[in-house]
């Protein structure tokens, strides 16, 4: 019986084994059925933007068709079967690219930067600094007060006296002057103490500031930042939107030189150095192809996004290398190597090769790996943790997590294979992608971008040019008419050649001419006149007038006030797009990288409380404005005897911004501050030489002149904008104008010429007639 009872009991341990695991395997079957339908949702979501966006897809397709001068298949068609011109006189690419190389310049010079970091309680600490230390100003002057007027006569009932039938007051052995001197000095310590204190808060403050845009700069040099930036405008003039990730940490390797020691085979040991790659863990940016970005459709910016997919087309090759980056699943992709793509090339990649003329072989096929960044459900979040067995995310979000919390996340997914999950990186919950549009679309987040908004314009451009050479081909020689039955051509050929001989016919009818010619009008005025007008209605559509291109055109000034004056009013329309890069790009790039350091970075002394000074449109946009005003600035007022003493360290910092707007390295020019103290100390050394009276002179006499240089400034000012009053009443431009007054000019000399001429002879004539009455001889 025992031994019937031992193996009853092991038999129903066989079976309660054989029963956890098929209820481990049916767990795993149910989290592998869930983890696929949550694959498969954002698949799904994926594709149904793709579907969305064929409409803007065809919109650039036709922008960058028409930057590089190339006619639709149709269009081509129609001009071929008509023996139509089929010339392209493309203004597109010069407007664009001249777009581009401004925003470029201006954003991103070599010398400059277009950002700043700054602690945000400096206003306040400077407002309650001045308080304090205007109170202990004032506690100062008020013990100092109380101090000259001296000990005072006690009296009766005063505080610190001691009255009949009272007991003595507090302070009764001290005099009641010197009591309230004693209070009065108290507070003033009190106040010049936390005016001290607040002072020493600010300086850290922006010493902090300062350290943290230093280690800013440094990333973003890293990353290569600008070179990135520049491609995200380039974008966005062709296409109308340039996007921008980061901060990521990822992707990149570093290359480091180690050495080693190797013994030879002779025993002698030597030193050599070997490469590695190692993982790079400082943030970057990077442009992201626009055409494999996917926002929600249905927002019209990028914060009221509903998660945003990104699309990686990769080969073998690529997905090899993405096995090798940190967090991705080594099995998921070997699973998907074993699997042929899916997907086939996006036709969009077909146009592009057709438009710019490369080859149109069939590409092979591409994996779609989608990268999805965006909220999930914390019930599907909860799933894709146990099903990819990573606890630290089950222990973030708790055992029990409510129903209706979104948690961002980031998701690499490709044909039902999750190949990377985790949480969003920056616990500021920010989006990691900035969009920037040439020109806003207020229904959507993508924008336009210049061959858009000057299609119409181009469109006429090239059919008048068309029509102008058709007609100039029509119009270059005769229609001719020939009467076949009066002539024969001697060849049998009807074609027009060089001495050709022909036949007459003599059976044809008399008095009829055998040719007769008929000449088509030329049109090559009308058709030039369209062409003129296009062209100026394409610098009005795209804010980008000649002048703005490095050519004065028409808009000839002789003065630097009156060409000052036109750039200014050219940079009008700059200032807007150089603003919406400051609002769209560099205050939450700049934002975002001051986030990510604050909640990873090791180096305490670079934390604060600070604030993005984005200054892109102050202090970039107008070079040359700034340099002009400046130079006007230092030569007028730098040896003011009134106005000098109010420019810092003599002038130095705006000599530094002086050279920044020449684009010249201040350093490198400019001497330091302390150099400039060390040659001042020397010359305090030195015994003064020079006459207090001469010095006086010396100021007065440049006094008069700036006063002389600023009246001439002010009238020649005065003069060039009465002449633009004047031109634009007369309809005409200021090169026609000033044409006008040099011929009335001339005229009135010549007028005076002939008044002085007349006024000799007339004067000659009466001298004549006093020596003949006098008996004289001329």
């Amino acid at each position: 019986m025992a031994a019937i009872s031992g193996v009853t009991k092991s038999n129903a341990l066989e079976d309660e084994g054989e029963g956890q695991q098929e209820d481990e395997a049916a767990r795993e079957r149910r989290l592998r059925e869930k983890l696929t339908a949550i694959v498969g949702r954002l698949d799904k979501e994926a594709e149904d933007r793709v579907g969305k966006r064929q409409e803007v897809e065809q919109r650039w397709l036709e922008d960058l068709r028409q930057f590089h001068g190339k006619y639709e298949d149709s269009v081509l068609k129609n001009l071929s079967e008509n023996d139509k011109s089929k010339l392209y006189i493309n203004k597109t690419r010069a407007k664009t690219n001249s777009m581009e190389a401004r925003l470029s310049d201006m954003l991103f010079p070599t010398d400059d930067k277009n950002w700043g970091v700054r602690p945000t309680p400096v206003p306040e600490l400077t407002v309650e600094a001045e308080q304090a230390a205007q109170k202990a100003a004032e506690a100062k002057q008020q013990a100092a007060e109380a101090q000259q007027q001296g000990p005072q006569p006690a009296q009766e009932g005063a505080p610190g006296q001691s009255v009949p039938g009272q007991g003595a007051a507090p302070g009764a052995g001290t005099p009641p002057q010197e009591q309230m001197q004693q209070r009065l000095q108290q507070e003033a310590d009190a106040a010049e103490s936390k005016a001290a204190d607040l002072r020493r808060q600010m300086e850290e403050a922006r010493k902090r500031a300062r350290h943290m845009e230093e280690e800013i700069d440094d990333h973003l040099r890293e990353c290569q930042y600008n070179i990135q930036a520049r491609d995200v405008i380039r974008d966005a003039c062709q296409a109308g939107t340039g996007i921008m990730k980061g901060p990521v940490v990822g992707g990149r390797k570093r290359r480091t030189w180690q050495q080693r020691e190797v013994t030879g085979e002779s025993g002698q040991t030597m030193t050599v150095h070997e490469m590695q790659e190692v993982e790079d863990p400082r943030p970057r940016y990077w442009r992201v192809d626009y055409w494999n970005f996917f926002p929600d459709m249905d927002a019209r910016n990028i914060d009221d996004c509903e998660g945003i997919f990104e699309r990686h087309l990769m080969n073998p090759k690529a997905l090899r290398k993405l096995a090798r980056e940190p967090g991705f699943s080594d099995d998921a992709i070997r699973r998907l190597l074993k699997d042929t793509p899916r997907n086939s090339i996006p036709t969009y990649l077909s146009d592009l090769r057709s438009i710019t003329g490369a080859h149109h072989d069939n590409m092979s096929d591409r994996y779609h790996v989608w990268e999805y960044h965006g909220p999930l459900e914390a019930e599907e979040l909860q799933t894709l943790a146990q099903a990819l067995d990573q606890p630290e995310i089950l222990e973030d979000i708790g055992e029990d997590p409510d129903p209706l919390q979104e948690i961002e996340v980031v998701i690499w997914f490709c044909q039902g294979e999750v190949l990377k999950f985790g949480l969003h990186h920056l616990d500021s919950g920010d989006q990691i992608y900035s969009v920037f549009c040439l020109e806003k679309d207020d229904a959507s987040i993508f924008g336009f971008g210049v061959p858009y908004l000057m299609r119409d314009s181009q469109k006429a451009l090239n059919a008048a040019w068309r029509t102008m050479m058709d007609n100039s081909g029509l119009s270059s020689g005769p229609q001719i008419i020939v009467n076949r039955e009066v002539v024969q051509p001697a060849n049998g050929k009807w074609t027009l050649e060089p001495r050709k001989l022909w036949y007459r016919d003599s059976s044809g009818p008399a008095n009829q001419p055998a040719f007769e010619t008929y000449h088509i009008n030329s049109m090559q005025q009308e058709m030039a006149n369209i062409i003129e007008l296009a062209s100026r209605n394409i610098d009005e559509e795209t804010s980008m007038p000649i002048i703005a291109q490095g050519e004065q055109g028409s808009h000839t000034t002789q003065t630097a006030q009156g060409m000052s004056i036109l750039m200014n009013a050219t940079n009008v329309v700059f200032r807007r797009i150089v603003k919406n890069w400051d609002d769209d790009m560099t205050t939450p790039n700049i934002r975002r990288i001051y986030d990510f350091l604050m909640q990873f970075s090791q180096k305490e002394h670079i934390k604060g409380d600070y604030e993005v000074d984005a200054r892109g449109t102050s202090v970039l946009l107008v070079r040359e404005m700034q340099s002009a005003n400046l130079m006007a600035v230092l030569s007028n007022f730098s040896a003011h005897p009134t106005l000098s003493i109010f420019f810092k360290h003599g002038g130095l910092p705006m000599m530094r911004r002086l050279m920044q707007t020449m684009m010249l390295p201040a350093d490198e020019v400019l001497k330091t501050e302390e150099e400039l103290a060390q040659e001042a100390a020397a010359a305090a050394e030195q015994p003064e030489d020079t006459d207090p009276k001469i010095l006086e002179i010396e100021s007065r006499m440049n006094l008069a002149e700036m006063e002389g240089k600023i009246k001439l400034e002010l009238a020649n000012i005065e003069r060039e904008t009465k002449m633009m009053e004047l031109a634009a009443q007369q309809n005409m431009t200021l090169e026609q104008l000033r044409a006008k007054l040099a011929e009335g000019e001339a005229e009135r000399a010549s007028k005076e010429r002939i008044f002085a001429s007349e006024a000799a002879v007339e004067e000659r004539r009466d001298l004549r007639g006093s020596d003949v009455q006098s008996g004289g001889y001329l």
